[in-house]
């Protein structure tokens, strides 16, 4: 099968069989990035390098129709691995090339899916923040996503480093990261009296602590932030003894 997908792409015959030929390779193994990197060849030659915004209903639905086989292709792949890095980075780059913004929704609805699988798939939740960013969800659900993820897992390093990336972006206003950072440690207690050996909260801690902290040659507590670094500090080291 890889033989004779490999040479349709040798003779540089982009079209519909190729398509055909690398799916049975794809389908044995999901992982082959030679098979993904031709059908994205091949993808190119027949609709354009960048799907264009086509106004003619017929290019529209042809390229829809396109996008769904490889949408349809991804998942039966990531039902046999769903780690596979080549299956996420072409459904993202499906999403990009064909213009896919009707496909959001349903893309959030997969993550969703896989992620109450195995919540700890980083592939999935780079996916899952490409479409988010991409697309016009509201980043306190997303937080909430995270903080449901954190509570039935605090090992859960990914759903930790999102929140990471969600609060500075979220809370802009002066003196409301401080004060949701504040609230993160009580989140962190939580989760170091539950499973104190996992690092995924003790990373997210460090990461915590370091925001709060003064800027050097600053004065804590500049802010207006209720609670002053020394104080948090203190805190802190208590909880550890």
């Amino acid at each position: 099968l890889s033989r004779a997908a490999m040479a349709r792409r040798v003779a540089g015959m982009l079209d519909l069989d190729s398509l055909a030929a690398s799916a049975k390779v794809i389908e044995v193994n999901p992982d082959h990035s030679t098979m993904w990197n031709f059908r994205r060849e091949c993808l190119q030659a027949m609709h354009g390098e960048r799907a264009p915004a086509s106004e003619d209903a017929g290019a529209a639905d042809s390229l829809r129709q396109a996008c769904e086989g490889e949408f349809a292709l991804t998942q039966a792949c990531l039902a046999i691995n769903p780690k596979s890095y080549p299956v996420w980075f072409h459904r993202m780059w499906v999403l990009q090339w064909g213009r896919c913004e009707w496909a959001y929704p349903r893309e959030l609805k997969l993550t969703t899916k896989l992620l109450a699988l195995d919540d700890r798939n980083f592939h999935c939740w780079t996916h899952r923040r490409f479409v988010v960013r991409a697309s016009s969800v509201p980043g306190r659900s997303e937080l909430q996503f995270t903080l449901d993820k954190v509570e039935s897992n605090f090992s859960n390093y990914s759903a930790w480093h999102y929140r990471s990336k969600l609060l500075p972006r979220l809370l802009t206003e002066p003196g409301t990261l401080r004060s949701a950072l504040v609230a993160e440690l009580e989140l962190l207690r939580n989760a170091f009296f539950t499973a104190p050996e996992d690092q995924s909260a003790w990373f997210y801690h460090r990461w915590v602590l370091a925001q709060l902290a003064p800027p050097a040659g600053g004065e804590p507590g500049a802010d207006g932030a209720s609670a002053s670094w020394d104080h948090i500090l203190r805190s802190e080291l208590a909880m550890l003894r």
